[in-house]
């Protein structure tokens, strides 16, 4: 029974030997503790979160930039009212996402 191996198991195998940390020439560390340590973590989403995080900030200092500089000061409209609000909320979210993620951790 132990040498009945099926596809799954193999597949199974071939991962964790993939993602295991390998041996080194360091003499402390043994194949045993180095099975034990975490895997290596992938990167790439929190890369790409602040790829967006970068992208919101640049629309919305574009969008203060024409707010302040391109619109019509001697009328306010309610349109005015309305971009002023909406930019003002996404301004304070993308202020304190930062600082919660860091208080998070």
């Amino acid at each position: 029974m132990k040498d009945k191996k099926d596809k799954i198991d193999i597949e199974l195998s071939k991962l964790l030997k993939q993602q295991s940390h390998q041996e080194t020439s360091n003499e402390w560390f043994t194949p045993r503790v180095l099975n034990k340590l975490p895997a290596k973590q992938d990167n790439s989403a929190r890369h790409m979160a602040w790829g967006f995080y970068v992208a919101a900030v640049l629309v919305c200092a574009g969008v203060w930039t024409w707010l302040l500089f391109f619109s019509d000061t001697s009328v306010i409209t309610i349109r005015d009212l309305v971009y002023t609000t909406i930019a003002t909320i996404v301004t304070l979210i993308l202020v304190f996402t930062p600082l919660v993620a860091m208080f998070r951790e």
